[in-house]
């Protein structure tokens, strides 16, 4: 290739780490100053603002609904949740996160966590299933405990977003370490996940962002037929977490307790996804 060939493609990369620079200062900058330094407690422990806050607002219980667990990202934590568990919690539901370190572990280790915690709230709850929410690595540890086994029978919804189950291109970036190697296109992990059918009784919604630079696109999306998903445009990977517009798409996923102009929007909007190639 000529000089000005890769002259060419490094400008085309600088231009393009700019563009991921940019939009993911703008998403930290912008969550950070909408939760600030509150402390997501969900349960047990001292209690944070934020806990205060869900408090404040569970004004409804819901005996009858099921509990929801949610399960954070690579380097996120049980605060990245604030406004879903608000809002959440804000319909009467019992809201729990679960909080992890990615380093030093694996996908099938933190999976057989999030089992164990499964375990817990149903027998806390007295509840028959759970309704799980992940972001980003959060969604393939979900889709793990899934294709284990561990969580047959005890699983009603799903919700994804920005879930890697296509590969994240960043994951090349971190050339060690389990997990790294796990998100990357075409792991043995992710074919595995691919090829694990959903659960019969089991929704799963798969929720993507247009300004995704994280997992781009359909790379958020899982392989199977039965998938539903929707693309929320004008946010990228971290502002999913704070869009009102996915917080009510989440709302409105779980059953008994969207409103009809939630569900009716949603209805309009999903459609399955084709499998993919």
């Amino acid at each position: 290739m000529s000089p000005p060939g890769r002259f060419g493609e490094a400008r085309a990369l600088v231009r393009t780490i700019g563009r991921v620079g940019m939009v993911q200062a703008y998403e930290l900058g912008q969550l950070a100053s909408l939760v600030k330094t509150q402390s997501l407690h969900l349960t047990g422990g001292e209690a944070g603002p934020a806990f205060v806050a869900l408090q404040r607002v569970q004004v409804r219980p819901a005996p009858l609904t099921r509990p929801v667990l949610l399960v954070h990202g690579f380097g996120g934590t049980k605060s990245s949740w604030y406004f879903v568990a608000r809002a959440l919690a804000a319909k009467g539901l019992m809201v729990d996160a679960i909080s992890y370190t990615p380093f030093g572990t694996s996908v099938e280790r933190l999976a057989d966590r999030l089992a164990v915690e499964v375990e817990r709230m149903l027998s806390q709850t007295g509840a028959d299933k759970v309704h799980l929410i992940g972001h980003s690595l959060g969604g393939v540890v979900i889709g793990q405990a899934i294709a284990s086994g561990r969580l047959a029978g005890k699983v009603d919804t799903i919700v994804t977003l920005g879930a890697p189950f296509g590969g994240s291109p960043w994951a090349h970036l971190l050339p060690f370490g389990a997990i790294a190697r796990a998100l990357r296109g075409g792991s043995p992990l992710l074919r595995r996940l691919a090829s694990t059918p959903v659960p019969e009784g089991v929704r799963w919604l798969a929720i993507t962002a247009t300004l995704d630079v994280v997992v781009p696109g359909a790379r958020s999306v899982p392989g199977q037929a039965e998938v539903e998903t929707v693309t929320i445009g004008g946010v990228g990977h971290l502002g999913m977490l704070a869009s009102p517009q996915v917080v009510r798409r989440i709302v409105a996923a779980l059953p008994g307790i969207a409103n009809e102009d939630n569900a009716s929007e949603t209805r309009s909007s999903i459609s399955p996804l084709a499998r993919a190639g």
